[in-house]
């Protein structure tokens, strides 16, 4: 007889805590997309405020390519840039080698 009655009221207990459980989940899913729809207005109105200072900012790219107008370029050497290993272990590859072998060949041919 325990043992019944304690199981009819687990049997009715359970479903009432799950309901209670579910209720509370649905209320926590139901506030994080509320949060979550704030949140997004909120990034749009400062996106958009962004947008509108950004097109009010005067532009800087004319001064800083004045600034450069005024410089001078020279040339650079590339044996200056590379390392001594590249130079003294420099090998072409093997299709630059066959376009420079077949230009020969043709420079050759052109001039018999």
């Amino acid at each position: 007889m325990k043992t019944t009655l304690l199981s009819l009221l687990a049997v009715m207990m359970i479903p009432a805590i799950s309901s209670a459980k579910i209720e509370d989940f649905n209320t926590m899913i139901n506030e994080n997309s509320q949060a979550q729809i704030q949140l997004r207005n909120d990034l749009k109105e400062s996106l958009g405020s962004a947008q509108q200072a950004q097109a009010k900012a005067p532009k800087k790219m004319i001064e800083i390519a004045n600034e450069f107008e005024n410089g001078t370029n020279s040339q650079t050497k590339k044996s200056m840039l590379t390392f001594d290993k590249e130079t003294i272990h420099y090998r072409a590859s093997e299709a630059k080698k066959m376009n420079r072998l077949a230009n020969e060949i043709k420079s050759a041919d052109r001039t018999f």
